[in-house]
């Protein structure tokens, strides 16, 4: 079966089912894992279809048939997030999605506050949406118990965006994230394979997102044997606050040096990045020559000199999938339904920051 037959098979079974999984495809088509993620991954490019993990969803279009038949909402959903910098995407996805649906977005910003956004819940709740978007400030260890009781009691469907309720097990709300420990681990297999050993990365902060972008990291330094060659730089070294100390950038090139770095994997203040950038060259430390970088998040990554390799969330597309699992919940009711679990991997974008090492 050629490539195009394989691909307008699988086109047809999205279309038929909403979704496809590898592991059918593999079965129905007789070919290997490999074909058939290639095969996706082009109608992804494509924009047909949206990555999932296992497999892919189908993308709805406005102007698709698949969109015309979708049942009318006329509601209002709210979104509670804890910052506009991150969630813009996200709320550029629910926005589309939700109008395709005849319905309309409330935003709201929490500033990291689990109290504040509580409250916004139930201000949500008193104002008649009909369900709910929540980005809650709450980490992977902590305990999780007082908050699933109140989004339980909430009164309206709600599904997490870019978190998980930490103590995992049965029930909950479904919940839809960007797999972001795929995408560190994705970064550091590139510098790896590129010959790079001695590896640092920068990550501060404490959020779901950065815990597990790190887990990413430690996994993938980890298998590739690199635990005494490879260092991270966090809140002990550049602070805690959301951009740098005003010497960070020469304390990290500082390290950078003293421990023989050849490649930096960046989460986190990009701004600060591309400042470190600047001040390697007037140093005499090329980039990629002397040091390979690659950048968590893709917001302003190409513009730097060199344009930066980065890894790049889709968040409107975790947007646009957390909305339909809410609409579809909303119209289900109180018809009893399992949650679901959604992982959207990021996209590695190879630009001019990354090389092998000259030495």
């Amino acid at each position: 079966m050629l490539a195009a037959e394989r691909r307008a098979h699988i086109l047809a079974r999205a279309r038929e089912d909403g979704s496809v999984k590898v592991t059918r495809l593999v079965a129905e088509l007789g070919v290997s894992h490999v074909t058939i993620r290639r095969d996706l991954d082009a109608l992804v490019d494509e924009r047909v279809l949206d990555k999932v993990r296992g497999g892919a969803m189908l993308r709805v279009r406005p102007d698709s048939a698949a969109a015309s038949s979708q049942p009318s909402f006329g509601g209002t959903i709210g979104l509670i997030v804890p910052t506009s910098y991150y969630y813009r995407h996200i709320a550029a996805g629910v926005s589309a999605a939700v109008r395709r649906r005849g319905g309309e977005m409330q935003l709201v910003v929490s500033e990291y506050s689990l109290d504040r956004e509580l409250h916004l819940l139930g201000e949500f709740v008193r104002d008649g949406v009909g369900g709910v978007l929540y980005a809650p400030s709450i980490q992977l260890d902590d305990d999780d118990r007082q908050l699933r009781e109140r989004l339980e009691s909430a009164g309206v469907p709600i599904v997490l965006v870019e978190r998980t309720l930490p103590a995992g097990g049965l029930g909950g709300p479904s919940t839809v994230r960007t797999a972001h420990e795929r995408g560190a681990i994705g970064a550091v297999r590139h510098l790896v394979g590129l010959g790079h050993r001695r590896i640092a990365m920068i990550s501060r902060g404490r959020t779901q997102t950065a815990d597990l972008v790190r887990a990413g990291w430690r996994r993938a330094i980890g298998q590739a044997g690199l635990e005494k060659e490879a260092i991270l730089l966090g809140a002990d070294v550049l602070g805690g606050e959301p951009t740098w100390k005003p010497d960070g950038v020469e304390l990290v090139l500082d390290r950078l040096r003293q421990h023989g770095a050849t490649a930096l994997f960046c989460h986190g203040d990009e701004n600060s990045l591309l400042t470190l950038v600047h001040r390697a060259r007037s140093t005499g430390l090329s980039v990629p020559g002397d040091l390979s970088i690659i950048a968590y998040d893709d917001e302003i990554s190409v513009f730097a000199d060199p344009p930066l390799s980065a890894v790049a969330p889709d968040r409107e597309t975790v947007g646009s999938l957390a909305t339909r699992l809410l609409l579809d919940s909303i119209e289900r009711g109180d018809e009893p339904s399992a949650p679901l679990h959604m992982e959207v991997e990021p996209r590695l974008v190879v630009r001019s920051s990354t090389a092998s090492p000259a030495r």
